[in-house]
């Protein structure tokens, strides 16, 4: 399905014009699309002769860097804060796409048993069993988070075994045996040797998130820009997102 997919996207490229070759992209890209871009990023590069410069953070840093004046071609970013640059004119608003989404999901040290997580009750009970809980401090799976735990009351209970991290290292925790439970967008999990995905939240306590891309309304590749959007949200380009743990639109 992957070569299908990958013959698709060489189709696609054929039809680029030749004067693109040798230019460059800056893409901010949050770190939930990472390994997507990993894969989608190379094969672009290589059909079209340019180079493709990635900055990985979470959507609030990006939307930091970019306030701050930091220049870039395109930004696949968290809807809020999508909506929060068009509106200062930082994006243009013209050719926004839906790029992908990921639920929220557990992770445990490679080789651990997994808990069963299916219902409320059973993800609680897990929760409560863990000496500490890693989450982002800012990432949109960490707000999440926090909402759910003050939703189901356990503050108190919990207060002493939440780890916040920043620098996207919640998972990286679980790996190295800091914490006994991770969370995180399955998309960031899946990628981090020494740790397995246990499942998503259940039921009315999942949130999925869901990732806009934009081309910057000051980018003076936006024709480029365009087509590398047009790209990363074809059709053929479906099954790669979903092999590293994103839906596609």
């Amino acid at each position: 399905m992957l070569i299908r997919a990958i013959s698709a996207i060489a189709a696609v490229f054929s039809l680029i014009p030749s004067s693109a070759f040798g230019a460059e992209l800056v893409v901010l890209s949050s770190v939930a699309a990472r390994s997507v871009m990993g894969e989608l990023g190379p094969q672009f590069e290589r059909a079209r002769g340019i180079v493709l410069r990635f900055r990985y953070d979470t959507a609030a840093a990006l939307h930091h860097a970019i306030e701050d004046g930091t220049r870039f071609d395109v930004a696949v970013l968290t809807p809020p804060v999508m909506s929060a640059l068009t509106a200062e004119n930082k994006m243009a608003g013209a050719g926004q796409a839906t790029f992908a989404s990921s639920l929220i999901a557990l992770a445990v040290k490679h080789g651990a048993t997994k808990p069963d997580i299916s219902t409320s009750e059973m993800f609680v009970q897990t929760l409560l069993k863990a000496d500490k809980i890693s989450y982002a401090k800012e990432g949109a799976s960490g707000q999440h988070f926090q909402r759910v735990v003050k939703q189901l009351n356990l503050d108190e209970a919990l207060k002493d075994k939440l780890l916040p991290m920043t620098g996207s290292k919640e998972i990286e925790a679980v790996a190295d045996g800091l914490a006994t439970l991770g969370v995180q967008l399955i998309s960031e999990i899946l990628p981090v040797r020494g740790a397995d995905l246990v499942g998503p939240f259940p039921g009315d306590l999942q949130n999925s998130t869901e990732l806009k891309i934009a081309v910057s309304a000051e980018s003076e590749s936006a024709d480029l820009a365009r087509q590398f959007i047009a790209y990363a949200t074809s059709s053929s380009a479906a099954d790669i997102i979903r092999a590293k743990g994103m839906i596609p639109p």
